[in-house]
């Protein structure tokens, strides 16, 4: 019997798992499609730290056609505003602002400006769930060559992505790393993207791992998840991985 299998026999929860950073959530209130007021905001970060996080990177979604407002200036302002609240309500949870970069027709235009980055030159990008951006390869290239590191949030549920993981292997090859939702692992957003991140996860092509919460329902979720003892050293490299991406200085 392995450790895991030991230690946790039903199969372990969050709690008993070093998952210190959440790197994707939309707790930022009223800015895209996450939480609409402070209060719950607030109510989440609190509920968060409860069960063991201690660092967050709020990254609201940045795409122009649909939040003409969100750049570097109007969504650091709103943390400014934010951060002091969230900071009284968490009580532990130290706060970092970033954005979750929907790769659009053009995109490229817009690197050289200043962005909302994850540390260490990281930055956070996104597709819609049905089909491929079909500049997701240029975008890659562009960013690798400009000294970032593209992070692909949630794989999982594009379901234009096949089982065999090819396409997503490729996106490896050419520089990008991969973000894992928790709750895909509960099937919370359906049996396609909770196979599809088994898979991805039993191969260990995960670098980082996230809640992309929107709600406070969701919180009540996480805390109910219990994980495959066989996804569980897997789920601890890259929750490792991902505080250690928070605590990069680069």
């Amino acid at each position: 019997m392995g450790l895991f299998s030991a230690l946790f026999p039903k199969g372990p929860s969050l709690s008993d798992l070093p998952f210190e950073t959440d790197m994707h959530s939309h707790v930022l209130p009223g800015v895209d499609d996450g939480f609409r007021t402070s209060e719950h905001s607030r109510k989440a970060v609190a509920q968060l730290a409860s069960i063991g996080v201690r660092n967050m990177i709020l990254t609201p979604h940045i795409y122009p056609e649909l939040y003409p407002e969100n750049n570097l200036d109007f969504i650091t302002a709103r943390f400014r505003e934010e951060e002091p609240g969230l900071q009284d309500a968490s009580g532990l949870i130290n706060f970092k602002i970033a954005g979750e970069h929907m790769v659009y027709e053009g995109i490229e235009d817009t690197f050289s400006a200043p962005m909302l980055l994850l540390p260490g030159r990281h930055i956070l990008i996104e597709m819609s769930y049905a089909y491929e951006s079909a500049n997701i390869d240029e975008a890659i290239f562009k960013l690798v060559c400009m000294d970032f590191h593209p992070v692909l949030a949630h794989p999982e549920r594009y379901i234009f992505y096949p089982s065999d993981l090819k396409r997503i292997r490729n996106l490896i090859d050419k520089g990008c790393e991969l973000q894992m939702n928790l709750l895909s692992l509960g099937g919370y957003y359906g049996k396609g993207a909770l196979v599809k991140a088994g898979a991805i996860l039993e191969k260990g092509l995960y670098s980082y791992v996230g809640t992309d919460l929107h709600s406070l329902a969701q919180i009540d979720m996480l805390r109910s998840l219990r994980f495959k003892k066989k996804h569980a050293a897997e789920l601890e490299r890259i929750m490792l991985g991902t505080t250690a991406l928070f605590n990069s200085t680069r």
